[in-house]
């Protein structure tokens, strides 16, 4: 029975963690290795780590300083001993059937990725599927590069890629193969990981609808929820990996996705200075 590694990076996240750990530790697949890494948390987050591990000996925890969720995530993949590897945010949770479903799709497909869908849980109550729009189903190496590939950066209607949540993806552990991620970066460093991920697969099963992760919308303290001035550093270091990384690639010519998700961050960044609450006019003009 393979054993899947579920890494969760913890921070500020007291009010939620326990909902999130016991949703991985109540899942109907037991061979689990569950990797809590505290991030520095300055509230009860390192204890209540330390509770789950003395009751479940399939927790494993890290106490560090804090230094961003990217640091985090690669602690957790340095540390990883399963066949496959996946993640869950410490403020998010889980359905019980995620990882039977995900662990019986790889082994039946014999893919090195599979992904499902996500639920987006908000303050009043709402719950609405996220979905992309690609095809479910399986796709071997040719039909990545002719099916996936023109997409793999960013879709043509210049939205996120499909792997931008890496939390819903589950792929095979290849140690010291496995993309890291860039340390600094503190927003979308899913999205260069989950793209390196993708030119280093050779198989790849989407789970279409079947929507397995609850994604927390109602925390207003997460780095997706807080308007950072210096964001636009972040954008232009994250544009400069990508171009470096995809930029003349054997595998694919990606110059035009590249060029498009520049065109993203600016049109990102704008409209997080626009919709700031926080800012007087006359500091969104400044900025």
């Amino acid at each position: 029975m393979p054993k899947i590694s579920v890494i969760v990076p913890v921070y500020k996240a007291e009010k939620f963690l326990a909902t999130c750990i016991e949703s991985i530790l109540n899942q109907t697949y037991g061979n689990l290795e569950i990797i809590l890494v505290d991030d520095g948390s300055p509230d009860s987050c390192g204890k209540i780590c330390e509770k789950y591990a003395l009751s479940d000996s399939r927790v494993k925890v890290v106490h560090q300083k804090n230094a961003g969720v990217a640091a985090a995530r690669n602690v957790g993949l340095d540390l990883a001993e399963g066949d496959y590897v996946t993640f869950v945010d410490s403020d998010d949770y889980i359905q019980p059937q995620m990882y039977e479903k995900m662990i019986r799709c790889a082994e039946h497909n014999h893919c090195d990725l599979v992904m499902c869908d996500c639920i987006k849980v908000y303050s009043d109550g709402r719950k609405t599927i996220y979905s992309h729009n690609i095809r479910g189903g399986l796709y071997e190496e040719k039909q990545l590069h002719q099916e996936y590939y023109p997409h793999l950066l960013i879709t043509r209607s210049i939205e996120y890629p499909a792997t931008i949540s890496n939390c819903v993806c589950m792929v095979k552990n290849m140690r010291q193969r496995m993309p890291r991620y860039e340390i600094g970066i503190r927003f979308s460093e899913d999205w260069f990981w989950g793209c390196q991920l993708m030119l280093r697969i050779h198989s790849f099963y989407y789970m279409k609808g079947q929507a397995l992760y609850h994604y927390n919308c109602t925390n207003m303290g997460s780095a997706t929820q807080v308007f950072k001035k210096d964001k636009w550093n972040d954008y232009k270091k994250l544009y400069r990996n990508i171009e470096n990384k995809f930029n003349g690639c054997k595998e694919f010519d990606f110059s035009d996705q590249i060029q498009k998700v520049l065109l993203f961050f600016v049109y990102n960044a704008v409209g997080d200075l626009m919709s700031a609450n926080s800012l007087e006019k006359k500091d969104k003009i400044y900025y």
